[in-house]
Formats: C-alpha cells, sequence, structure tokens
C-alpha cells in the first residue's frame, strides 16, 4: 500500500513539474484553447435552447381521449388534428400525466398550426398563462371531446423528440426545381483534353425560368426504408381529407450525395443566411397519393401523373429547397443525422460549405427556347439521328441550354452532328449517352470523341442480316423519353415491310410502359390518371419530329413486359391495312384471343428464305404452293426446291377426348438438318438437333424430325412437313417457315418450389444438403483443376456462349486458372454467380438432369407413363479444338418429371425412361407416350407440346417416395365476346393485364405460406397453385386470377429469415430450404483460396465473398 502512494505521489510531482517548465506561448494556447470551448459549448447550449423552444412551441398535451395504445386511436387522433388544424409530425404518450387515460403528446410541423388551437397565441405564451381548451372529438374523445393545453419540459425531452430516431423530419421554406452541376463531377474528366475544363467547374445552381413554386414539402428521410419523402400535401389544393401526398425516391435514385450549404448574407450583427439541399437525381420521382380509411385505417397507394405546382417534376432532375436555419440546427444535432452523413448521403464541411457566388444561383432566363430546340432537331437532323439525339438528352446526359449554348468554333452539336451523320457519329452519341454523370459541355465533348475515333480507325459494329436497329421508348407516369436504338431480332412483319415495302428502320419503335426507374409497373402503381395517360399518349399517338406513331399490336412476350409496337406508316400503308395483311383473325371474337393471334406475327424468327449462301441441295431456299389453307404441290418427293407442307394431319386423340399431339407436327430429317444451316444460333453438328419451334403462316407449335419412311403415315407421303389442326391458329398469306428456337439439352436446376415440393414428397434434407455441397465443391475445384473445369464448364447455365466457349478454349489450350488472371476472374465471376443463385433461389445443379424440349412418339412404340429421352455424356471431353463429338446414352429407368414453375404436388411426376431402338435418332428432345387417358405434359401444370421445356432427372436420391395425383387444368370460363374488338378494347386488355399480372405475387404467397404451414402440400398452397394456372392463361382467356383475402399476409407476419426482408419481422425456418440457405451463406462468408500462394490473384485485393476486386495489396 504504501509503495503505490508513493508511485502515485511521484508521478503528481513529475506532472508539476512538467507544467512550470512550460513556456508562456503554451499556457496562452491552452487559454484559447479553454476560451474556444467554452464558446462551442455555449452555442451548442444556446442550439439546445433553441431546438427546445422551437419543440414546445408545436407541442400540445391532449387529455381526456380514448387508450392510445390501441394504434386505430392514435391514427384516429392524428387524423383529426390534421383535418382540423395541419400536419402532424408525431403523435408520443404521456404516461405521467395523471387521469384515466395517459395523455397523448401531439408535435405539428408548423407553429401556425398549433397556434391556431388558441386563438393564434403562441403555445410559449399560452403555456405561462396556464390555457387549456376543450374541442368537440367524437372520434377519439373519452365522453365526445378533448382537452388541450400546450406542453411542458419532461425528463428525457431531448433524447425522445429532438430527431434521435432513424427517421429526419425538416420544415421548408420553398422547392425550386433546376439543374445541379457540382463541380469536378462532368463527365469530361473522362475524355481527353477536356479534363481540365471539367477541373476548373464550380458548384452551379441554374433554375428555369417559370419553375419557382410555393410549395414548401416537409423533408423526412427514412434511414431504415432508405426513402426521402417530400411531404407537399399542405401546398395541394382541393386535397380530400385523409389524403397526404408526397413525392418519394430512394438514397440510390441520387445521382450524389445531397449536398447540404447555404448562401451567407450577414447584415450588421444578424446572419441571414439561407440553407440549402442541393442534390440531383437520376430519374424523376415517384408522386404518391396516400388515402387512410377512417374505419379500418387501411392504406391504399395511387400514382399521380402531374401536380399544378410542380409542372417540371418530369423534366427537371435537379433540387435547390431552401431550410431555416433553426431546422437546420435540429438536423444537424439529432443522431440520425450522423449516420446519414457517415453513410455518405450528405455532403457537407463542420461549418457547412459556402457557395458565395451570385453566378452559382441563378435563374435561366431562356426557358421559352426548349420547345423551339426540339423543332431545331427536327428541321436540322434526319430522324434517325434526332431520335439518338433526344435519348441523349432523356438520359440527362447533357441540359437542353447547353446544347444550345455550348459551341466548337462558333457550331453547337447540331451544326456538328448535321454535318457528319455516318454510323461513327451515331455511335459518338450512344456514347455520350450511356457515360457516367453529365456535361455542360456536349458540342466539344462531341468533337473530341468524333476525332479520336477517326484517328484510330474505328470501325462501327455491324448488325446481323437477321437483327434490326429499332427505336426504344419508355412511357411513365410522369414523362416521355427515347431510350435508344436497340438491336434485336427481328420478326415477321418488320421484315416484311423494310424489305419489301421499303419502310425505314424508325417507321417502327418499341414502346415500353414502366416506371421512373425503367421498372415494370405493378398493380398498384396502375391509378386511373397512370392509365388514362397511357390509353391518350397510345391511342392518339405519339410524335417525335416529323414522325407519328400509332398504335399496332403486341406479342405474349410483349405483354409480359409490359410492350407493344407501334409505326408510323409509309408509302400509303396505314395501320388497318397493315393489320390485315397478318391474316384472318374474324374467329377471334375477345380482345384478348385477338391480340394473342396477332402477336404470333412478331415472335421473334430466322427467315430460312435468307440461305442461299451454303449450297445446300434445297437451293436458295424454299418456295411454296398451296390451294386456300391446305398447302400442295406437284413436285417429286426428291426435289426439294419445293417444300410441301400439309396441315391435314390428324391429332392423337385421347378416348377421353384429350389431344396428346397437341401442338406438335412433323419435318423430314433431311430438311431439318439443311434447314439448321440458316439458323445462326445452331449447333456445329446439326444431327444433336431433332426439334425446332416454328412458325408458319397461322401455324405455331414444334416440329419433330422423322424419317417418313419409317412413319408409315399415308398423310406424309409426298409431303416434307406436316402440320396438325391443333397447331393452325388463323390463315395467313405468310409462305415461308420460321424457326423460333432449337432443341437442345438445357442445365438443370433445382429451384426452391421444386425442394419444398420434394420435401413435401419425403426427399430428405440431407439429400439436398449433399446436392448443394457437391455443386459447391465443383465450383471451388472449378479455380484450381483446368481439366475439370473445361468439362465442367458447359454443364453451367448463365454467361453468353461466345464467353463460355472462350474460356472453353482457354482450358482446352491447358491453361492454368491459378496462373492466368483473366482465365481466374472470369472462372471467379461465374463461381459468385451461382452461389448468389443458391442463396437467393436455391438453384442447385443437377448433374444427372436435362431440360428438353418436348415431342410425341409418332410410331406409338412408347408404353403409357414412359418417355423416351437420349441426352449427351457430360463427362465426355471435347478435343482441344472444340471440334469433337459428343458421346449420347439413353436414359433408361425410373425418372422424375416436372415443369417449371412447379406449385402442385402433382406437377412432379414419376415415370420410365424406356430404350427403344427405333427412336434413337433423336436426341435432345424427350418423346412422350400417345397412350393413356390424358397426356402426360397435361398433368405437369396443364403444358402442351407446342415449344414447353420439360425438367427431367434421372437422379435416384430425387424420386417421389409418394407421389400425388395430378391436379385437374381445365381451362377457365373464357370472357365475354366482344362485339366490335378495335384499339381501345386491345388497349385495355394491355393495361388489365399488367393490373393483374400477378403471377409473381401468388408465387411469393405460395412460398411463404409453404414455409410458415411446413407444407408445400397445405391447402392455401393448393388454391395458389390453381391461380396460377389461371394467371398463366389471362394473355389468352382475359380471366384474372383473384386472390381471396384470408390468403394475403400482411407485412407484420413474420416470414422465413431466407426471405431476407430487412426491418420486418422474420423466424428461422428450419425447413430444407432454410438449411440450404444457412449452409450456402456459411460458405459464401469463409474465404475460399485454392491455393495459399495463387500467381493469379497476386496484387489483388478479394471482398468477404472471395471476390477479386482491383489491383493492390494481397489479402490471401
Amino acid at each position: 500500500m504504501g509503495r503505490r502512494r508513493k508511485g502515485n505521489r511521484r508521478k503528481r510531482q513529475k506532472l508539476r513539474m512538467q507544467f512550470h517548465s512550460n513556456s508562456t506561448k503554451q499556457i496562452l494556447d491552452d487559454e484559447v484553447d479553454r476560451e474556444r470551448y467554452y464558446q462551442e459549448q455555449e452555442k451548442y447550449l444556446e442550439g439546445i435552447v433553441e431546438l427546445k423552444n422551437d419543440f414546445l412551441s408545436r407541442t400540445i398535451l391532449v387529455g381526456s381521449v380514448l387508450p392510445l395504445d390501441i394504434e386505430k386511436n392514435r391514427d384516429n387522433l392524428k387524423r383529426f388534428m390534421e383535418q382540423q388544424y395541419g400536419p402532424v409530425q408525431k403523435i408520443g404518450i404521456d404516461r405521467k400525466g395523471g387521469g384515466r387515460y395517459p395523455r397523448a403528446r401531439v408535435t405539428f410541423n408548423f407553429k401556425k398550426d398549433a397556434e391556431k388551437i388558441f386563438g393564434g397565441t403562441s403555445l410559449l405564451e399560452a403555456s405561462k398563462a396556464q390555457t387549456q381548451v376543450k374541442v368537440p372529438c367524437i372520434v377519439v374523445g373519452y365522453r365526445g371531446s378533448i382537452t388541450v393545453r400546450p406542453a411542458m419540459v419532461y425528463k428525457g425531452m431531448t433524447n425522445d423528440d429532438l430527431n434521435t430516431s432513424s427517421t429526419i423530419e425538416v420544415n421548408t421554406i420553398e422547392l425550386s426545381l433546376g439543374h445541379w452541376f457540382p463541380r469536378g463531377k462532368d463527365a469530361c474528366n473522362n475524355v481527353p483534353g477536356l479534363d481540365e475544363i471539367a477541373r476548373d467547374s464550380v458548384n452551379t445552381w441554374i433554375q428555369e425560368n417559370g419553375n419557382t413554386s410555393n410549395v414548401n414539402p416537409i423533408v423526412r428521410i427514412d434511414m431504415d426504408r432508405a426513402v426521402v419523402e417530400l411531404d407537399i400535401t399542405h401546398c395541394v389544393q382541393g386535397v380530400m381529407a385523409n389524403t397526404q401526398t408526397v413525392i418519394s425516391f430512394r438514397f440510390k435514385d441520387l445521382t450524389y450525395p445531397i449536398k447540404l450549404c447555404r448562401n451567407a448574407k450577414v447584415l450588421f450583427y444578424r446572419d441571414t443566411s439561407t440553407y440549402f439541399f442541393l442534390f440531383e437525381l437520376r430519374h424523376p420521382p415517384r408522386l404518391i397519393s396516400t388515402t387512410i380509411d377512417p374505419e379500418t385505417g387501411f392504406e391504399s397507394n395511387s400514382r399521380l401523373t402531374s401536380i399544378d405546382q410542380l409542372p417540371a417534376l418530369g423534366l427537371c432532375l435537379g433540387y435547390r429547397i431552401a431550410v431555416q436555419p433553426v431546422e437546420i440546427n435540429r438536423m444537424l444535432n439529432a443522431k440520425a443525422f450522423r449516420k446519414m452523413k457517415s453513410m455518405g448521403l450528405f455532403q457537407c464541411d463542420d461549418d457547412l460549405d459556402l457557395l458565395y457566388h451570385a453566378e452559382d444561383f441563378r435563374t435561366l432566363q431562356e426557358g421559352n427556347k426548349r420547345p423551339q430546340l426540339e423543332k431545331d432537331i427536327a428541321s436540322l437532323l434526319s430522324h434517325r439521328f434526332g431520335l439518338t439525339l433526344r435519348s441523349v438528352l432523356d438520359a440527362n446526359s447533357c441540359a437542353w441550354f447547353d446544347v444550345i449554348s455550348d459551341k466548337v468554333k462558333g457550331r453547337n452539336i447540331l451544326s456538328l452532328v448535321k454535318d457528319r451523320e455516318d454510323d461513327l457519329a451515331e455511335r459518338v452519341l450512344n456514347e455520350m449517352r450511356e457515360m457516367h454523370g453529365k456535361t455542360r459541355y456536349p458540342a466539344q465533348m462531341f468533337h473530341a470523341l468524333y476525332e479520336a475515333d477517326v484517328e484510330a480507325d474505328e470501325v462501327p459494329m455491324s448488325v446481323p442480316d437477321f437483327c434490326v436497329r429499332l427505336p426504344r421508348v419508355l412511357i411513365t407516369p410522369l414523362r416521355i423519353i427515347v431510350t435508344g436504338f436497340q438491336v434485336e431480332m427481328s420478326n415477321r412483319l418488320v421484315r416484311k415491310f423494310i424489305e419489301k415495302f421499303g419502310f425505314s428502320q424508325e417507321a417502327f419503335i418499341r414502346l415500353s410502359v414502366g416506371d421512373e426507374n425503367s421498372d415494370k409497373l405493378f398493380f398498384d402503381d396502375l391509378s386511373n390518371q397512370v392509365e388514362t395517360r397511357i390509353k391518350n399518349l397510345v391511342l392518339n399517338g405519339i410524335t417525335f419530329g416529323k414522325k407519328k406513331y400509332r398504335f399496332l399490336a403486341y406479342s405474349s412476350s410483349q405483354l409480359k413486359e409490359q410492350s407493344l409496337w407501334m409505326v408510323c406508316p409509309e408509302h400509303g400503308w396505314d395501320v388497318p391495312k397493315m393489320r390485315s395483311s397478318m391474316g384472318d383473325f374474324s374467329m377471334c371474337k375477345t380482345a384478348s384471343k385477338y391480340a394473342a393471334r396477332m402477336g404470333q406475327c412478331f415472335s421473334t424468327t430466322i427467315d430460312t428464305s435468307f440461305s442461299g449462301t451454303n449450297g445446300n441441295k434445297y437451293g436458295d431456299l424454299i418456295t411454296w404452293t398451296k390451294e386456300k389453307f391446305g398447302f400442295s404441290s406437284n413436285s417429286k418427293s426428291d426435289d426439294f426446291k419445293t417444300i410441301r407442307v400439309n396441315d391435314k394431319l390428324p391429332d392423337i386423340i385421347s378416348a377421353a377426348g384429350m389431344e396428346h399431339s397437341d401442338g406438335v407436327g412433323i419435318i423430314r430429317k433431311e430438311l431439318l438438318e439443311s434447314l439448321l444451316n440458316e439458323v445462326p444460333f445452331g449447333p456445329k453438328n446439326k444431327k444433336d438437333v431433332s426439334a425446332i419451334q416454328i412458325r408458319y403462316g397461322g401455324a405455331k407449335g414444334v416440329l419433330v424430325a422423322w424419317d417418313f419412311a419409317k412413319l408409315k403415315n399415308s398423310y406424309c407421303n409426298g409431303y416434307d412437313v406436316c402440320l396438325r389442326p391443333s397447331m393452325v391458329k388463323f390463315k395467313a398469306p405468310y409462305d415461308t417457315l420460321e424457326v423460333v428456337t432449337i432443341a437442345r439439352r438445357v442445365p438443370y436446376y433445382l429451384n426452391r418450389n421444386v425442394i419444398m415440393l420434394g420435401q413435401h414428397h419425403g426427399i430428405s434434407i440431407r439429400t439436398f444438403q449433399d446436392l448443394q455441397g457437391c455443386h459447391i465443391d465443383s465450383l471451388n475445384r472449378m479455380l484450381s483443376d483446368a481439366s475439370f473445369a473445361s468439362t465442367f464448364l458447359p454443364c453451367l447455365s448463365g454467361p453468353d456462349t461466345g464467353f463460355m466457349e472462350t474460356l472453353q478454349n482457354m482450358l482446352n489450350a491447358n491453361i492454368q486458372p491459378q496462373l492466368d488472371p483473366f482465365l481466374y476472374s472470369c472462372l471467379q465471376c461465374i463461381r459468385s454467380h451461382h452461389l448468389m443463385n443458391l442463396r437467393k433461389k436455391a438453384r442447385i445443379h443437377v448433374a444427372d438432369g436435362a431440360v428438353l424440349m418436348g415431342g410425341i412418339d409418332e410410331l406409338g412404340l412408347i408404353p403409357e407413363n414412359c418417355i423416351f429421352l437420349q441426352v449427351p455424356k457430360p463427362s465426355y471431353k471435347k478435343s482441344v479444338a472444340g471440334r469433337g463429338r459428343d458421346e449420347y446414352t439413353v436414359v433408361k429407368g425410373a425418372v422424375m418429371v416436372t415443369k417449371h414453375p412447379v406449385m402442385h404436388p402433382g406437377d412432379m411426376r414419376m415415370l420410365t425412361a424406356v430404350d427403344i431402338p427405333a427412336l434413337r435418332e433423336h436426341k435432345n428432345v424427350v418423346l412422350f407416350s400417345q397412350h393413356g387417358e390424358r397426356p402426360e405434359a397435361d398433368k405437369m401444370s396443364g403444358s402442351d407440346l407446342d415449344g414447353d421445356q420439360y425438367a427431367i432427372t434421372w437422379d435416384r436420391r430425387l424420386f417421389l417416395a409418394n407421389p400425388s395425383e395430378p391436379m385437374d387444368y381445365s381451362p377457365a370460363k373464357k370472357s365475354d365476346e366482344s362485339r366490335t374488338i378495335c384499339d381501345d378494347s386491345l388497349l385495355q386488355h394491355f393495361i388489365d393485364h399488367a393490373r393483374n399480372d400477378n403471377l409473381g405475387r401468388i408465387s411469393m404467397l405460395w412460398i411463404d405460406h409453404a414455409s410458415i404451414n411446413r407444407d408445400a402440400g397445405c391447402p392455401e398452397c393448393l388454391v395458389l397453385a390453381k391461380l396460377a394456372s389461371i394467371a398463366v392463361d389471362f394473355p389468352k382467356s382475359g380471366i384474372p386470377a383473384v386472390i381471396p383475402k384470408e390468403l394475403m399476409l400482411n407485412q407484420s407476419v413474420p416470414r422465413a429469415h431466407w426471405r431476407e426482408r430487412k426491418g420486418l419481422p422474420s423466424f428461422h425456418c428450419e425447413s430444407a430450404v432454410g438449411q440450404l440457405y444457412d449452409q450456402v451463406i456459411n460458405e459464401t462468408k469463409s474465404k475460399y483460396n485454392p491455393q495459399q500462394e495463387c500467381i493469379a490473384v497476386a496484387g489483388r485485393y478479394r471482398d468477404s465473398n472471395g471476390q477479386i476486386l482491383h489491383i493492390g495489396d494481397s489479402v490471401d
């Protein structure tokens, strides 16, 4: 004890000596620091007092209310206060106030609204006078009225009420729309020769003339939801009670962090600075009106398309919001603000950035020149280049006034493009549109990029003969924009009018309906205003430059994508005449059926009449002769210059009246091999293809190759192609065989639905874990074993064929992944992609499985409940040159067959694969039996054979112990027949599909009910499976799938943890999917390094998932 005291005494003595040895300057510095500390403390305390007074001047205590622990009572009180006085920021409970029930603490957004209760007297004065007011209130008053008095200071007020939650609310003075150009963020930074101009730029705000509004929104920033809302309810006239209007956008929609700054003005001793939020969005925000049902409290959202106070909301992406100093101080003292600043949402210094220069804040006085610019674009440029330049403007790559003002040698970008209307100029404009950020110097950027490409002798990429470059247009609730030109496979109608009738490619546009960020519009987004806007634009026509586009049609795939075709007819054509040339649709009595049949003409196909360059024995391919709608020819069977088609091949009907051959016909084997020479995506070995999906005239479906001599079918004599009545949908004057796709083997992957139903059928969890573990081990081994990677890569799906072929050639050349950085990085990306699919979708690769196109056994040799399939051996390694032929094997024995998506237990079928020598010429296709009362294809999700793909596995671990009976997939009752089918009815069907497209919601509800009830065969899942089949048929039937209310799940209902719903209730699910999710999460968190010292990753960083990031110090 004595030693410790002696040691402490020596320390104090030493400190005393150090203090006395300090110089006078050090003592003075300490005094200055101490004085600065006292000033900061005083300033902080003054801010706290100011915040406290601001809070008390907006807060009241409400007594004689019904129990506030009941959420409905709190909501009723809030609605009452907002209807009577003004917007309410929050409602708390004062449990120390005494009385029968706790009092409510109500905080208004504005002082003036709270003062209305006390006749205009401030709450601070009313508090001194101890004023109390009785207000009639039937909805929440204990005896029909409530008592109101000003709030008083209470313990913990600073921590509870001064913005310490994850949400910040700021009252503002004014909202202005315009253009925000942060310093040093110009896109010219990436252009050689212009980087100095970009570095010299300053923070600039430009407000278009007429965009000053009287709107002073309440800014609400929610960190949990990562959403910013501008509440303008109190600024909108004519808003109904219980309705809230907000401008909403997400954090990730910000182009750059929100800049917090001020325009400093000091008059004598008063600081009259104005504070601003300055930010820019990538795209316009969502304008939402929320209505609350006063009885149930249910909220319904409705999208708005315009607001009178902000007419430029869809045009200007820059925002400047003026804020009072007291609101800024309140925000700066909030804990949530410090978190938001640390995560990069706000950008400001400790003293806030100052903008002194007058030119930094200016109003553009050229607001009336924007329409004139659009006229100049239409008059000076060709239509193609006019659309391309407009896409640059619509992508916010530059501002319209900079297009006019920025010049190179006295010429703006319009003049530069006009003199260079070539492929290279179009490429430069596309490069400007896709460049990150925007520029204030569009003319200089165009000139620099064009000259650089000329010097580099860049050759523009050519468009393949089977593709076209068409403009894409997007309609959103707030704007209509050109998104650029897109290369895509052509279709029958576009080819016909471009090649035969001389239409320009710009005569057609692909119009998409979507949200502001290009996502799909969901059913709750399609309000009456949005529907009216879409109808007006599409039915009245859309004008770009000198062309006016009219609604033409849409295909079934476009219906799912919410897109359609519009055309500006040329050379004397009009829309009705163009539709008549497609075929005879008089048998269609409903808009849904009419649209589906007309949509066949817009399927992306390969026109086999393009050929003649490969010297095949069928000549310059294929001319057709026809009699009315039946096809015949007097040519000999060996004369293949004319293909002979018979559309009278009878369907194979079961005893129960069901069609086994629905959608499938036959084609001569030799003819198929020749046709494949015209298909650019065909395999090298044509004998590996046994079926193709086709369009021919008004017929659609699959053609399976057969040796006609072995068929011994009288309907095939003298013909090369035989179509069945189930394939012919309407009469059409098109005589060319068009190929949609070819039959090939697709790797088989499990998914969550199959796993859940497999567990219902008795498959053990351990089986799925072993399959996933094997899949993960293969992905890891691929990074270190080149020989294994060369055989494993073809079994995977994901990257495009060209990319996979490049990697395959590198591996076949014996390049080791751990030695080559490029190869290793590519394989690592593939591994990360599949690990992500395992986590998100439970996509487990099954080696003993395949996804194949379906056909029918024309010989009748396959017994009932049996199939035939022949697939390549996955372990066979091709030669180094990649020209080796695959070895095939016939699968024999029990197999499990299903059709994705699978939702009913009976959709998973246990069948028997048989080996029949007469069928061994068929490869990469599954042939079903023609025997039995009900087709096997119909037992799986009500499928047919017109191109459907079937998932088959012969892995015995996935066989079902207790198969279920299939569901009855009888078609739903057809919608009422329409007397007249017109553009309005077709467009109404388009909107109805978008509004009732709830197949995704049904699928997610199915997953949730299966996980909650721990059984994929529960009654709720069976009902949802039936609704899913109705939703799939909606494009043709027009019958929507209505989800019963009892099957809907509220957000508050906990979901399985693997759903990854951030901020919402969840439970740890111990099902097969849950345990598989935990398994892959553990694998993802562990850093996998196949070799401790890997040359390929030397000097590179890895993230927590093992992904190579960039050059730097190695962390392996």
